[in-house]
């Protein structure tokens, strides 16, 4: 009887089952991780609600991964048994043309671990060897966790909103990326007013670097913004809200300034679309871009953590044990407890 570990399998949408399942052995060019701990995501809840349109039946979810690495597959050189790591979800072809020119988010035959290949919520999982980011001592498990979600954030606000130092950010949504957006539109020098309706996430993002932190039930965004902005329009504003966001996108655009740029990586919760300011859109000459994942910055986000320049420890609300995931999942979609972000930790379970 092969040695098997816990593991929260999705069989179809609104069918996770808790199973015990083989350790799954590394294949060529893989490794074998223990879990240390994986980050649940606003992703997993549209996976579970079948809104994933390439999952793939049974899957393990969980995409946002730090472990240790405990056994190489055939043909992996280079990578130490032992050592502590992030897991990149995206697994890019490396081949198209969006690959070569470094916009790997883009690639059209790309793999996503936790949506068509096995994830973390698992005890342990294989994984490939070029997607292993060693991980420094100095960023704790469930930091380490959420290091997409803040690649996430940086992407958004450093290479899509191109925030410079001295330049105004509004951010709508403080909800985990909004809060990595934050924290890394002021390591890029911006003054920032973040948005939201629940006190703790604006806590959180006071927390975490805010200049100017507001509740959108007490005092009207567009007014806030232009307060914060002395009436002039942010520089960027990143809508991050994720949902129903008809309203928030147009906002985000009538926030921005003359010239100014509207970033939108909140995730719709279905195919939408959204009436814009069109006169004003060109009349002001606004941009407006879309953000999508976090190419190429995991190891920047590693460094800037582990030196202590972003710290996401503000936003981790809940660790829990794998055997809790679905009081993790439930949390996470109903935003009780003051969860911001839930981090599961298998080894909790032993």
């Amino acid at each position: 009887m092969p040695p098997t570990s816990l593991a929260a399998v999705l069989h179809g949408p609104g069918d996770l089952r808790l199973e015990e399942r083989p350790i799954p052995q590394p294949g060529p060019g893989e490794v074998l991780v223990e879990v240390g701990a994986c980050a649940i995501c606003g992703s997993d809840l549209h996976l579970l609600d079948g809104h994933f349109p390439r999952a793939k039946f049974p899957v393990v979810p969980g995409h946002e991964i730090m472990g240790r690495v405990i056994a190489l597959g055939p043909g992996v050189e280079g990578i130490e048994i032992g050592i502590r790591a992030c897991i990149e979800n995206h697994v890019a072809c490396g081949e198209c043309d969006f690959c070569r020119g470094g916009r790997e988010n883009l690639c059209r035959a790309a793999r996503s671990i936790g949506f068509n290949a096995d994830g973390a919520y698992a005890r342990h999982m294989a994984a490939p060897a070029r997607c292993v980011i060693p991980l420094p001592d100095a960023v704790e498990d469930a930091a380490g966790s959420v290091m997409q979600t803040l690649g996430t954030g940086y992407h958004a606000a450093v290479a899509r909103a191109r925030l410079e130092p001295g330049e105004t950010c509004v951010i709508l949504g403080m909800g985990p990326v909004g809060l990595c957006a934050l924290a890394s539109a002021k390591l890029a020098g911006a003054r920032v007013l973040a948005l939201d309706a629940l006190p703790e996430r604006l806590a959180a993002a006071r927390a975490m670097g805010a200049d100017e932190a507001v509740n959108v039930r007490e005092e009207d965004p567009l007014e806030a913004a232009a307060r914060f902005t002395g009436g002039l329009g942010a520089d960027a504003v990143i809508e991050a809200v994720g949902g129903s966001q008809k309203e928030t996108v147009r906002q985000a655009v009538k926030m921005a300034r003359r010239g100014g740029r509207a970033v939108v990586v909140g995730h719709f919760a279905g195919a939408e679309e959204v009436p814009l300011p069109v006169v004003e859109l060109q009349d002001q000459e606004k941009d407006v871009l879309g953000s999508r994942g976090h190419p190429n910055t995991f190891r920047a986000c590693i460094e800037h953590a582990a030196a202590g320049r972003l710290d996401v420890r503000p936003m981790i609300t809940h660790v829990i044990p794998l055997r809790e995931v679905e009081r993790g999942l439930r949390m996470m979609r109903e935003r009780t407890g003051g969860a911001i972000k839930v981090v599961l930790a298998p080894g909790m379970d032993r």
